[in-house]
């Protein structure tokens, strides 16, 4: 697999193309751009092209499929549901100190590197500011304020720009038992996002839209069923982030409607039945002040705090 068949991206696959090409390539990079959207596929395949004894990521050589198989010695990944602390990032630096095992160099990626508390980010510029010459970091983001400007300042800033909405229906056309109709409805559900896509793609969570929606605007209502539906939203990967941001898109479209009163111009087609303000008696007051308890509740569940908590309260909160 070559960087010719990851999906868009092209300005940032040509720089880094050209990094390989003139071999001057930085120590450390910083990926930024939204979820889901293919940074740490381009990174793992970056570490191919340094790896493969061909140089060209070929696929074929020992390198290559260790790569694949994620079983190669000097590709470390750091990632963490919650935060990245200092113990990892002490560990980390133990280990860059020692030679590659197989290859020349060694690469690290370290995906969601807003996570970092602040003691492991303290031990990782240290460790950014005097690297072994064989090291590179990929420093993996979707919220690039989060990154201390210290460490910030010392990494090759790569910017990936969501997926257009014809490159994501493209995407899942090829993927297996998904027709040219629900391709169309992914692309604009996934908001330039293949990651979210594939997230919505699965039947369960996909049919958990409608009854969050039923219960938040009262036709379903009940505490109890506000905290089970929390409970089945928690359990799923990465539920509670895609959910607020099919909340906060829900809630736009229901105020483009009621300025444009045009339904074709909403993003979630297969709720468009709740987005009648005539039929189901909405109020301008309450949208706008749940899309402000939305945004409070993302914010707010980027820190170490207990995410199912704040999003249960945010359902309390909001539900008519």
């Amino acid at each position: 697999m070559g960087f010719e068949n990851i999906i868009g991206h092209d300005k940032s696959k040509n720089l880094l193309r050209m990094f390989l090409e003139n071999k001057n390539i930085p120590h450390a990079f910083l990926f930024y751009g939204q979820d889901g959207i293919g940074k740490k596929l381009v990174a793992k395949e970056f570490a191919k092209h340094l790896f493969c004894e061909t140089g060209t990521a070929c696929g074929k050589c020992n390198p290559c499929v260790k790569l694949e198989r994620g079983s190669h010695p000097d590709l470390i990944i750091i990632e963490s549901d919650k935060s990245i602390g200092i113990d990892q990032s002490r560990m980390l630096s133990k280990e860059i100190c020692e030679y590659p095992y197989e290859s020349e160099k060694r690469v690290i990626i370290i995906d969601q590197a807003e996570t970092f508390t602040r003691e492991a980010a303290n031990a990782l510029l240290k460790t950014l500011e005097e690297p072994p010459p064989y090291n590179h970091f990929f420093l993996i983001t979707s919220v690039e304020k989060e990154i201390p400007p210290t460490i910030r300042s010392r990494c090759n800033r790569v910017f990936f720009a969501p997926l257009s909405r014809g490159q994501l229906k493209q995407f899942f056309l090829q993927r297996p038992a998904i027709d040219e109709e629900q391709a169309d409805l992914l692309a604009d559900i996934s908001y330039g996002s293949i990651g979210c896509g594939l997230f919505w793609a699965e039947t369960d969570n996909f049919l958990l839209r409608r009854r969050i929606i039923e219960l938040i605007i009262g036709k379903n209502k009940g505490f109890v069923k506000a905290s089970l539906m929390a409970e089945m939203i928690a359990k799923t990967n990465m539920g509670l982030g895609m959910y607020l941001a099919f909340l906060l898109s829900f809630f736009r479209d229901l105020l483009v409607v009621k300025h444009s009163q045009d339904l074709t111009m909403i993003v979630n087609r297969d709720v468009k039945e709740f987005l009648d303000w005539q039929k189901t008696d909405i109020d301008t007051q309450w949208v706008e002040n749940t899309i402000k308890r939305i945004q409070e509740t993302a914010a707010i569940m980027r820190y170490n705090i207990n995410r199912l908590l704040a999003f249960e309260n945010l359902l309390f909160q909001v539900m008519r």
